[in-house]
């Protein structure tokens, strides 16, 4: 950590890119701002989901294997080589020799195990949080062996198409077991890895603020310090943008990057990435559970128009939870937009079940911009809109990112708007993480709690199943049924919008989503 008093008060100090009356330290000049809607809710790796937490802990850690800088390749991370057996059941890997955790620890072969142990393990007594979203994911590891200072042993369950792209996700980022035990639950406040960006000082819903690591094992990243700052409206990034006292916008609507396209101070960047925005039926809940009605309420909805309203045209309809340009996306003819069909079916519904029309229920929705719907009341209110033309009373419910999350993934809502972005370039992570009662929790990522038997068998023999020509036939079938079945309405296909300063350079959007700053360099700055 750092110990330098006067930059320690210096960063404490700036906020927003201004200092604060009273302060009289300068404000470091190599010092990237990154604007975004929502705070982090913790920096353990093992227990969030939320995509503002996973934008800093994947500048903090490092994985084992990981992402090429500006491609969906995967490349070695923290092992630098890795081999398997003939049975596809023992991985083994070769630590970096070496490496530095930003407490001084070393990388060896039982820390990657204690990593892996803690994501694993029901019980493990350095987990001082239980929501674990992410743990289905590595269900196929059956243990985890340190086998002197360098090798690191996976034994598997089961054949794994899946196991080493899921290595590159975030959760399985190594921590420093030391930082983990002194720091007890302060952990995920005070995080320790071996990332490009170490912790310097956190205040919640004002500023986050990492320091270069200037030891990272691929030298040091191009900024000195990088300050996350949550700013709740998209126009008020903007103009902090457009007043330089942030660097870097992000979510960004279509309309919002149209209004600084002619701006020669700024750059605007997008890109088609992996990720779904979705409504969400709460299948557990009558009359919801009925798939009548969850199909009136995708007959109503007009995704085409919900395209241009909310995104100025600047995403694609979805008929599918796996995205347009993955590999795995089945081939499927999207219902029509058809609202007196939908109206038909929901009246017959209603007669059978003996509900009365109009058929109330609440909408939760999140009231930040998320990359996959940079304008979530908009979507809510065209949702509201549509749905009530058929039938129904919608009551608008926004929560903030880090409030609506928890909520929906604990079954509490009716209909909840949410979206996933890609963690591996695999359509499991998709399915599987979205769809599969494997992932049915008070922490679960199914928030729909959708449960359907040959749903669950066909992706579970997907991630086994080796032969690529075979796993898509199983991704096809699986998708036929969530399509059938209906627990959620894919809505769009949304593309990542940035807008930076010029000064910025060697920042460019990852295909995966990721937003990784290592490279992310200032002009004017040694």
């Amino acid at each position: 950590m750092f110990t330098n008093r006067t930059l320690w008060i210096g960063l404490f100090c700036l906020a927003m890119g201004l200092f604060a009356a009273g302060c009289t330290s300068s404000a470091p000049t190599n010092t990237l701002i990154y604007g975004r809607g929502e705070d982090a809710n913790t920096l353990d790796p093992i227990n969030t989901d939320i995509g503002e937490a996973v934008n800093v802990i994947v500048n903090i850690y490092d994985t084992l294997v990981t992402y090429d800088d500006r491609t969906a390749e995967l490349v070695p991370g923290l092992a630098e080589s890795w081999e398997h057996s003939e049975d596809g059941l023992t991985w083994t890997f070769q630590i970096r020799d070496n490496v530095k955790f930003h407490d001084g620890t070393s990388l060896t072969a039982d820390v990657v195990k204690t990593s892996f142990d803690r994501l694993l393990q029901a019980d493990h007594p350095l987990v001082y949080d239980k929501a674990r979203p992410y743990q289905a994911s590595y269900n196929m590891i059956k243990e985890v062996r340190s086998d002197g200072e360098r090798s690191v042993i996976f034994i598997l369950d089961r054949p794994s198409a899946i196991f080493l792209k899921n290595l590159t996700m975030f959760p399985a980022s190594i921590v420093s077991p030391t930082a983990v035990q002194e720091r007890g639950e302060k952990f995920a406040e005070r995080p320790c890895g071996t990332g490009p960006f170490q912790m310097v000082a956190w205040d919640r819903d004002q500023k986050l603020v990492l320091g270069a690591f200037q030891d990272h094992w691929r030298g040091p990243p191009g900024v000195d310090h990088l300050i996350f700052v949550p700013v709740q409206e998209n126009q008020t990034r903007i103009e902090q943008l457009k007043r330089g006292e942030i660097q870097i916008a992000d979510n960004l609507s279509g309309f919002d990057v149209e209004s600084l396209a002619s701006r020669a101070d700024i750059t605007v960047q997008s890109q088609d990435v992996l990720n779904t925005a979705y409504l969400a039926t709460q299948t557990e809940k009558p009359p919801l559970d009925r798939v009548d009605v969850r199909q009136a309420i995708w007959l109503a909805i007009d995704k085409q128009e919900l395209a241009k309203v909310a995104y100025a045209g600047q995403a694609t309809p979805a008929v599918s939870i796996v995205p347009e340009q993955m590999w795995g996306r089945a081939k499927l003819a999207d219902r029509p937009f058809d609202p007196d069909q939908a109206r038909q079916l929901l009246a017959a519904a209603a007669n059978d079940a003996g509900f009365e029309l109009p058929l109330k229920l609440s909408l939760s929705y999140m009231n930040r911009a998320r990359p996959y719907m940079p304008r979530p009341e908009t979507v809510a209110g065209f949702v509201k809109d549509s749905l009530e033309k058929v039938g129904f009373q919608i009551e608008l419910v926004p929560r903030a990112v880090n409030q609506h999350f928890p909520f929906v993934m604990a079954g509490k809502h009716e209909l909840a708007l949410a979206g996933w972005s890609s963690d591996n370039n695999d359509p499991d992570n998709f399915l599987y993480s979205l769809l599969d009662p494997d992932n049915i929790s008070d922490a679960g990522n199914n928030i729909s709690r959708f449960r359907n038997a040959e749903f669950h068998k066909l992706v579970v023999e997907a991630q086994g199943e080796l032969d690529e020509g075979k796993r898509l036939q199983l991704y096809q079938r699986a998708q036929e049924i969530a399509f059938a079945e209906s627990p959620i309405v894919p809505l769009v296909h949304a593309r990542a919008n940035v807008a930076m300063s010029n000064r910025v350079f060697d920042y460019q959007l990852h295909p995966t989503g990721l937003v990784r700053l290592r490279l992310a360099k200032l002009k004017g700055q040694p």
